[in-house]
């Protein structure tokens, strides 16, 4: 816990209720600041380049509205996750019917998901940022189960028109590597990168002086 806040351990850059789920399972006492950057690509950007960029943007605007006196935790964490199929990236669909089309594409096949995330030091301005991928292939999908995943609504707030961890567990038949990659948050990377940004006492597993 960095000394200049005693409520929160870190700044969450994220409305996503999965990727503040998965840090406050670690124990981790967040605080939710959430960036109004455009999440659009450029043009001609790759993929990766184009999660990279969005979860460094967005990390930095918020570090950017923090006052330098504040009582806010040092470190942000920000991330971002696509899928990308057959070369192109699929965005949260705007709609039922882009939802439905986007699963009836990608039914039985293998796609990317490419998750982003960056720590940021607001008084420093350090920063450590990485990219993970995984490939994961959904099963054959009828028209029936399409239409009633979507009806559950899940589709509507997520890259690709599914999330693995709640009711599209059932539209998955592979993976290949890692499963939190493809919740949002590749929690354990984003451990194993405290080391190297020096943040060592908010690691899960070093215990701090309490006196």
């Amino acid at each position: 816990m960095t000394p200049s806040s005693p409520e929160h351990d870190l700044i969450l850059a994220s409305g996503s209720p999965r990727r503040r789920e998965l840090v406050e399972r670690l124990g981790w006492r967040v605080e939710v600041i959430v960036s109004d950057i455009p999440e659009s690509r450029q043009p001609r950007e790759a993929p990766e380049a184009y999660a990279r960029r969005l979860a460094r943007e967005k990390v930095r605007d918020v570090a950017a509205g923090l006052e330098a006196d504040s009582p806010h935790p040092d470190w942000l964490l920000a991330a971002d996750t696509i899928v990308v199929f057959e070369d192109e990236v699929l965005e949260k669909p705007g709609d039922a019917e882009e939802a439905r089309a986007m699963l009836r594409a990608m039914s039985g096949e293998w796609h990317e998901v490419v998750t982003a995330f960056v720590w940021h030091h607001h008084r420093t301005e350090d920063e450590e940022g990485r990219a993970l991928r995984t490939n994961v292939r959904l099963r054959d999908l009828d028209d029936e189960t399409i239409r009633h995943y979507v009806a559950t609504g899940e589709p509507f707030d997520k890259a690709g028109s599914y999330g693995i961890q709640d009711f599209g567990a059932l539209l998955v038949d592979e993976i290949e590597g890692s499963y939190f990659n493809v919740v949002g948050l590749p929690i354990a990377e984003v451990v194993a990168s405290l080391e190297t940004i020096g943040a060592g006492e908010l690691h899960p597993f070093v215990e701090t002086d309490a006196g």
